[in-house]
């Protein structure tokens, strides 16, 4: 820290790497010190929207670790660079601010999270769902019992949209779940507070943009006994949408719609406005809130519980679902 502020950067400045400047930028425990990326267009780009001359560009990450006034450092790359990258942060002893998914394999997974007990790093991942006011409240109004015993918990990722350079290519996304899908997934997880222990999916190839199935749909077993049905579609005319459904004993939830026994005399849903914006715009999602958590966390000099290896289950589920339907829709056990 320097004059009572984190040092932060960013490496990596595609599209995402907005959300994350813009957050650092706001919050007043925050220096912003520099920014990094494999290609120069790209920073200049982050550097001409953000008005950064003052920031120090990076050629590489190493340059980037290297520097000492860099406590935080974002991980903005594509997929398959987030666990070697994040790894080598690690070891470098910054904190870690990832990007979903942290890893585009199971085996990748495992080595990142020994990395990070190893040299205890703290870490906190884009998984902006769970930071949405909604999530909070229906993950609070289960925990609560409020909707009895969970029966079915089922979500759905749709943004059909034509996404260009990596994201084509599945050795480099992961897949269609990994690629967008584990945002829902690991919000069923968070909601439901329930693990996943058992998937099988299935998976369309439509059309050439991309290399790789871009829909896939699954079945889930969670440890709590609730089933589940998700799906995922990168193609298709469709905005962004994501879907929450869950039914319970004592009540169900449609996204912002509650049906609860509480209120015996109500005859349909209920709406609540938290003020979400249904939007995959990565301006519109919570970014400034998780850096804000992460800050906090690290003034108190605590782990995230919104940490790598809190998303472990969700990103072993995603991959899961990609293996089962490549190999015929058997059901995996997690």
């Amino acid at each position: 820290m320097r004059n009572g502020k984190f040092g932060c950067a960013v490496w990596g400045c595609g599209w995402v790497a907005s959300g994350h400047i813009a957050a650092y930028l706001k919050n007043r425990d925050c220096e912003f010190i520099g920014l990094g990326s494999r290609r120069t267009e790209s920073v200049q780009a982050k550097i001409a929207e953000f008005q950064l001359d003052n920031a120090t560009v990076y050629p590489d990450l190493e340059a980037l670790l290297s520097d000492d006034r860099v406590d935080i450092v974002s991980i903005c790359t594509p997929n398959d660079l987030h666990a070697k990258e994040a790894m080598l942060a690690a070891k470098a002893g910054k904190q870690i601010f990832l990007e979903k998914p942290a890893a585009i394999s199971s085996n990748e997974l495992d080595d990142l999270i020994n990395v990070i007990n190893e040299y205890h790093t703290k870490t906190v991942m884009g998984l902006v769902l769970r930071f949405n006011p909604l999530s909070i409240m229906q993950k609070r109004l289960i925990a609560e019992g409020e909707l009895g015993n969970i029966l079915l918990a089922n979500v759905d990722y749709w943004f059909g949209r034509e996404r260009n350079g990596w994201m084509k290519e599945g050795k480099r996304s992961g897949g269609a779940f990994v690629l967008g899908g584990c945002h829902s997934v690991d919000l069923a997880r968070f909601v439901l507070g329930s693990d996943i222990i058992a998937v099988r999916g299935e998976s369309l190839q439509t059309g050439s943009w991309y290399d790789y199935p871009a829909v896939e749909t699954a079945q889930i077993r969670f440890a709590n006994g609730a089933k589940g049905v998700f799906s995922c579609t990168l193609a298709g005319f469709v905005p962004y949408t994501a879907n929450l459904s869950i039914i319970g004993e004592n009540g169900s939830i449609i996204n912002d719609r509650f049906f609860l026994k509480r209120f015996r005399e109500q005859k349909d849903f209920f709406q609540v406005d938290t003020g979400v914006k249904k939007s995959g715009d990565v301006y519109d999602h919570p970014f400034p809130a998780i850096v804000t958590h992460f800050v906090n966390c690290l003034k108190e000099d605590r782990d995230s519980e919104h940490n790598a290896a809190s998303a472990v289950n969700s990103h072993k589920a995603c991959f899961a679902i990609c293996e089962s339907a490549a190999s015929g829709g058997d059901w995996i056990e997690l």
